[in-house]
């Protein structure tokens, strides 16, 4: 190719790209955007329509309608006004005929995305439009407690919308100016001053939406003074909230927000008639013709005096904020925490009252001067319902601190502890399909007599939750045929048979149980394995599986009566649900629908469920199932929350229990949480019942919102009352997060932190999991959560009152330790029965008196020569030994531990409880039952040792003997001997 025809190539007009026309452009966005719109109300509006279904089958209608009615009117506000402040001047100043065309698009599309931004708030505004006062008032600005909780986040949404409108208006009027002025040459124009220039771009609705911009910013100053009531304090003894500093004398923080008001209404007239004069000016000296007065002459524009105005103005904010400051390090640090008393009690009374913690009962804890007889701690009613099978599974938190890292590389895994779990699913599962997701404590009166159980659920798990499993693989199946799960599973956690299992009172498919009482409905439809899933009931051609049989298999059919679950009774709810579930070949052409009697079951889980019809409760992520009225039941516990009570300390609420949640629960910033509702879901037919247990101002103003939604606790059905639980997470935050500092309620003592208390440990799990060597690093220690015990009153020292001796008192309790220590401190216990539910008592060691740890204790069986002998022996034979929940029992108002140790075989994990160690005043003893154990503590150790190194192998000496087996009792089949073992020489 020659020079020429090179030169004329490369000039051609197709070689190089071209910038494409704006209409081009436009036609091209246009049809994107509006495909994109398209998709998104295709995946919105089928949700909306399913949501409405779903809560008017469950009677719950109104609560769509006020929803949607406050949503739309908020949707309805926001779309007129940001369309309104981006279309008039794009209409009014704009040339470019695209660019006006365009201009009622780009509103609309703008509308839109802020409307629906905008109704995402709704639930701040309908608490604000029916508040119920909190009937107290803050101490420094005299409001009600509700005005904070209610009205002031809906004010600061409101504010936050009006900024935002006023910066899209004036960007909109900015470009439609420029639009106009362009074409015009000014831009380029070397004639015209730059000042002028921009003045040029100056218009009234700019100069109205400015105004508005600084008025709402103006705005936020003056309310950011009731922000000083939830200020982080984080070097002062006032944790949060308003201090010496923000409220007392003429430099204040508070008298600084006024200052700066004031001073900023000045500088936003100075730039408003800056801009309104530098607009004048510029049309005067460039467009003659634009100015109202033609006849008068140019004159120069200059900033010099507006800028010193502004500046001036400036230097009086920075003097005032130095004031602050110098006062601060002159009078206030060197005076604390004196100066500072009034405000850190007003922190310390509203934190405790926040968390619902200024009621707690404290008793001192001092221990009997005698040590109790064996025969006198088996008396115990207490120790007899000992919960020596755990009824929860343990997780480390996540992230996982560094140390336990290699126990999750070895493992593969972040559980820790559930033995009661590992032995149900490998006696109970019975069938691939079953899974059990969690073990739970629940509680009967059987005969008149209270019992404690470790109960779980036989579920069918969602294809999510369970995996691609051959009988989940296919819509037919996963949608159609495996549709539910069957029984519960229970065994009294204060049994064990001789192989160190539990006693089953239920078990079996189908369920056998070992009493009326748990006679029920086995069905689980709604779960919590039923995660993502939805199930079609009632269907032509095919019934659904319900279990196994001996010789293949028994179908069932969902009652017809039964009004659970959707209608899909029109091919128009296909389509919805086809769209809303992306099923659309299923729901739109499957021949098994059919429209006189199908119905689609959705939100199947019990969390699930509750959060489409309460999205505003927090739910403790901890449901549990439990029988009444021949019903399997789920219970949740949800909690009213805010973050805006004043002085409380601010914490984060979420899953940090030591049972993992199966779904995911966000977390929330709270300073004020109330235990309030209880939920029962139908795990049957899917019915829910929300019962409102607290007179919260809170729930009690969603009461307002929703009529008729919650019941009264006087609806609550008897047998449902008596499973009544302490919400865990709610424990958790009070006495993990914030009782452990706010007991010290002397304000000196606060500030100095002089009795910090921290949550006891304890050795909990496999020890030499696949770690480096066993004996080391292996026996890694974990805080306490909130455990279930039946305690009995009796057990706990004088004037704890908290009922009747002998009457068993189902409660959850934790210890602590005083921080960098290992000794006892306080036993913190939460009653849960009704008639005593919520009560809290803390039963406080006295300082300078020392009782042993739960640490401790496991220091204590740790340092026993027997058990270490026969840990090793385990483990040298191919046994993994799983340390259990080294439980601390209140008994005649003294203390003892006790921990059962478990034995897992590598081949087949099938947990046994082999041995029960017992530490009490000091001395520590190990048997194959409970009860021997306790019954050695009447035998020396001395006399232990000399009998035999292993005692639950060989015969103790006649006398210990005698002294160790206690009264007479029936004959048991003695348990096979090992070969002896040469008795070590005494010292």
């Amino acid at each position: 190719m020659n020079d020429d025809i090179r030169s004329e190539f490369l000039l051609s007009p197709t070689f190089f790209p071209t910038i494409p026309r704006p209409a081009q452009v436009w036609r091209s966005l246009s049809f994107w955007v509006g495909i994109a719109y398209i998709l998104i109300i295709l995946r919105a509006v089928p949700q909306i329509i399913v949501d409405y279904w779903f809560l008017l089958h469950l009677g719950r209608k109104n609560v769509f309608w006020t929803n949607f009615t406050i949503q739309l009117f908020l949707f309805a506000i926001c779309l007129i006004l940001f369309t309104l402040v981006v279309y008039i001047p794009i209409r009014k100043f704009a040339v470019s005929p695209t660019f006006r065309k365009a201009g009622i698009h780009i509103s609309l599309w703008i509308g839109i995305f802020a409307g629906w931004l905008f109704s995402l708030s709704y639930q701040k505004y309908l608490l604000a439009f029916h508040a119920v006062p909190f009937g107290e008032q803050d101490l420094v600005f005299g409001k009600d407690i509700g005005f904070y909780v209610f009205t002031l986040p809906a004010i600061l949404i409101s504010l936050t919308f009006i900024t935002v409108l006023a910066i899209t208006g004036a960007m909109a009027a900015l470009i439609a100016r420029y639009n106009q002025l362009r074409p015009q040459g000014i831009f380029k124009s070397i004639k015209i001053r730059p000042l002028y220039k921009a003045g040029l771009m100056i218009t009234n609705p700019l100069n109205a939406y400015l105004l508005i911009l600084g008025l709402s910013l103006t705005a936020r100053t003056f309310l950011s003074r009731y922000g000083l009531l939830f200020k982080d304090n984080e070097e002062s003894g006032v944790r949060l909230g308003a201090e010496y500093l923000d409220i007392e004398g003429f430099f204040s923080t508070l008298n600084m927000i006024n200052v700066s008001v004031l001073l900023e209404l000045g500088i936003l007239a100075t730039v408003g008639i800056t801009l309104y004069r530098l607009m004048k000016t510029s049309r005067k000296n460039t467009h003659p013709k634009e100015s109202d007065d033609n006849n008068s002459p140019k004159r120069r524009f200059s900033l010099r005096t507006p800028i010193r105005i502004v500046i001036g103005l400036l230097a009086i904010d920075l003097a005032f904020f130095l004031g602050v400051v110098i006062k601060n390090h002159l009078i206030v640090a060197p005076n604390e925490p004196t100066i500072q008393i009034p405000y850190i009690k007003r922190h310390i009374a509203a934190t405790l009252k926040g968390y619902q913690l200024e009621n707690i009962k404290t008793v001192d804890w001092r221990l009997p001067e005698e040590p109790l007889t064996a025969a006198r701690l088996l008396e115990s009613k207490t120790v007899q319902n000992a919960p020596i099978l755990p009824t929860w599974a343990s997780y480390l938190e996540e992230p996982p601190d560094l140390h336990h890292f290699e126990r999750i590389q070895a493992a593969g895994s972040t559980f820790i502890y559930g033995p009661v779990l590992e032995l149900y699913e490998q006696e109970q599962q019975l069938r691939p399909y079953y899974k059990f997701i969690s073990v739970d404590g629940v509680r009967y009166t059987i005969e008149g007599e209270k019992r404690m159980y470790a109960s779980a659920v036989r579920e069918l798990p969602s294809r999510g939750l369970h995996g691609p499993k051959t009988w989940l693989k296919h819509w037919g199946s996963a949608a159609l045929m495996y549709t539910h799960g069957f029984g519960l599973v229970m065994s009294p956690v204060n049994q064990v048979n001789q192989e160190g299992g539990p006693l089953y009172a239920m078990h079996s498919v189908p369920p056998e149980a070992s009493h009326p009482m748990f006679e029920a409905e086995p069905r689980i439809y709604f779960g919590e394995g039923a995660k993502d899933d939805y199930i079609l009931t009632n269907i032509r051609y095919l019934k659904e599986f319900d279990h196994a049989t001996n010789q293949f298999r028994k179908e069932n059919v969902y009652p017809p009566e039964v009004e659970s679950g959707i209608p899909v009774d029109s091919f128009f709810k296909r389509l919805i649900l086809a769209l809303d579930t992306m099923d659309i070949t299923a729901f739109l052409f499957s021949r098994f629908i059919d429209h006189d009697q199908t119905r689609v079951h959705i939100y199947r889980t019990p969390m699930q469920r509750i959060r489409h019809i309460t999205p505003f409760l927090f739910l403790d992520s901890n449901p549990y199932a439990f029988i009444a009225d021949k019903k399997i039941l789920w219970m949740l516990n949800a909690l009213t929350t805010t973050k805006n009570y004043p002085y409380s300390f601010r914490e984060v609420f979420g899953d940090k229990a030591d049972e993992r949640a199966v779904e995911n629960f966000p977390e929330r910033i709270i300073n004020y949480a109330e235990d309030s509702v209880k939920i029962c879901v139908d795990a049957y037919t899917g019915e829910v019942h929300f019962y409102k247990i607290a007179e919260d101002p809170i729930i009690n103003t969603w009461d307002r919102v929703y009529p008729g939604l919650f019941e009264p606790i006087s609806a609550m059905p008897e047998d449902v009352e008596a499973q009544l639980t302490y919400p865990i997470q709610l424990f958790h935050i009070q006495f993990d997060d914030i009782y452990k500092r706010y007991h010290q309620q002397h304000p000196i003592e606060f500030y100095n932190v002089e009795d910090l208390w921290d949550d006891a440990d304890e050795v909990v799990g496999s020890l030499g999991a696949g770690l480096v060597e066993f004996g080391t690093g292996d026996q890694m220690t974990f805080s306490y959560e909130g455990y279930n015990i039946l305690l009995d009153p009796a057990d706990l020292p004088p004037g704890s009152d908290i009922g009747a001796p002998g009457e068993l008192q189902f409660v959850m309790m934790m210890p602590y330790t005083p921080e960098g220590a290992r000794n006892l401190r306080s036993l913190v216990i939460a009653l849960q029965d009704p008639g005593h539910y919520g009560e809290l008592l803390n039963l406080r060691v006295p300082q300078g008196v020392f009782i042993a740890g739960p640490e401790q204790a496991d220091t204590s069986i740790d340092n026993d020569a027997q058990v270490n002998q026969q840990i090793t022996l385990w483990v040298r034979h191919g046994s993994e030994v799983t340390r259990g929940h080294t439980i601390l029992l209140p008994a005649a108002g003294d203390l003892i531990y006790i921990e059962p140790l478990w034995i897992v075989s590598l081949q087949n994990r099938l947990p046994q409880i082999k041995l029960f160690s017992v530490v009490y005043r000091g001395r520590t003893t190990m048997a194959i039952t409970l009860e021997e154990a306790l019954r050695l503590l009447d035998v020396t150790e001395a006399e232990e040792q000399r009998a035999n190194e292993l005692p639950w192998w060989r015969e103790l000496p006649p006398e210990a003997k005698q002294k160790a087996e206690g009264p007479p009792k029936k004959q048991q089949q003695p348990p096979q001997r090992r070969k002896k073992c040469p008795n070590p020489t005494p010292p």
